[in-house]
């Protein structure tokens, strides 16, 4: 059962949230000689994907018998700084973190190294977030391969129902995660490698469903051409998903990430959402506490970095997406 505490920091409200484990912070030690651990979490936002970055890491860290800290930066770097102090006092064993942006979040993630933290990082890792000289380890999701599976998709789509041309808009999340930027070339990528003709008629910000709903909205109204749209995350997903269904037209969506919410959309048979390529926040959990115990033992992570395929989910694929559901 998680329990919930509220700490008053400098940036602003911080959830941080202590779960399942046995012993105090600070009573770990190195994972290879039998000693419960301590680890801090520190996750980008609260969708569906972090939760289950969470609870598959809560359930990794529980079954060594240690204790997990985790709190949500919602994607402020000065949230982020306060979770990570407040870990470093609590002398945690080692921290898994995806940094809201690497310029904004390598100061911190260079404190936690002053502390002698062994510092793994997950999702956002670009540039000097997977340098060894600041990390011990980085597992993130192959984020322009999530954007080339969908696009590939896209372009079947393209080819067999819009007669090989398509007028596109775009929902990015591009000021949220570096990241997003990798997931939008993979996708144009696919679409030019594809031979299909894309025109991109608009690309703006949407990576919370609820502004990403009126961007959509807006956008549809603003160019009635607009004959396909791509999200680059879960958020601008379900946004242009319920935009179109608001505006009554035909247009298909294709997605990055995956969620129940996007699963019911796969079987929706209002036939908007086409596809969508999900990233795999348990292996993503499992792996990052793997190289974390290595790190707190003394052993080095080689390679340093791992890189994870994403799971393409279709609607010409239920079986694929009873599975996610668990039916």
């Amino acid at each position: 059962m998680q329990r919930r505490f509220l700490s008053l920091v400098a940036a602003g409200v911080l959830t941080v949230l202590a779960v399942s484990g046995c012993g105090p912070a600070g009573s770990g030690g190195a994972g290879g000689s039998g000693k419960k651990l301590t680890v801090g979490l520190i996750m980008l936002q609260g969708d569906e994907y972090f939760r289950g970055i969470q609870t598959s890491l809560e359930a990794a860290v529980k079954a060594d018998g240690g204790t997990v800290i985790a709190a949500n930066s919602n994607n402020d770097a000065g949230a982020e700084a306060a979770a990570a102090q407040n870990m470093i006092q609590r002398q945690v064993d080692a921290i898994i973190m995806q940094p809201v942006t690497v310029a904004g979040s390598l100061a911190t993630m260079k404190s936690i190294k002053g502390a002698s933290i062994p510092l793994i990082c997950y999702g956002n890792c670009t540039a000097d977030a997977t340098s060894p000289s600041v990390v011990k380890g980085v597992v993130q999701s192959d984020n322009t391969a999530l954007g080339t599976a969908t696009g590939k998709a896209a372009a079947e789509y393209i080819k067999s129902k819009l007669g090989g041309s398509a007028r596109i808009g775009i929902l990015n999340c591009d000021s949220a995660a570096e990241t997003c930027k990798l997931r939008k070339a993979g996708f144009k990528k696919a679409l030019q490698d594809a031979g299909v003709t894309a025109t991109y008629a608009s690309d703006q910000e949407g990576f919370l469903a609820d502004k990403a709903t009126t961007v959509a909205t807006n956008m549809l109204s603003g160019d009635p051409g607009i004959n396909l749209l791509w999200a680059a995350n879960e958020g601008g997903t379900v946004g242009e998903v319920t935009a179109v269904g608001q505006s009554g037209k035909t247009i298909p969506v294709f997605g990055t990430d995956i969620s129940k919410q996007l699963a019911g959309f796969l079987q929706d048979n209002n036939n908007i959402l086409q596809a969508t390529t999900g990233q795999d926040p348990q292996t993503t959990a499992k792996d990052a506490f793997e190289q974390a115990k290595n790190a707190v033992a003394g052993k080095a992570n080689s390679p340093l970095e791992t890189d994870l395929p994403g799971i393409t989910y279709t609607r010409d694929d239920p079986a694929a997406v009873n599975k996610y559901l668990g039916k």
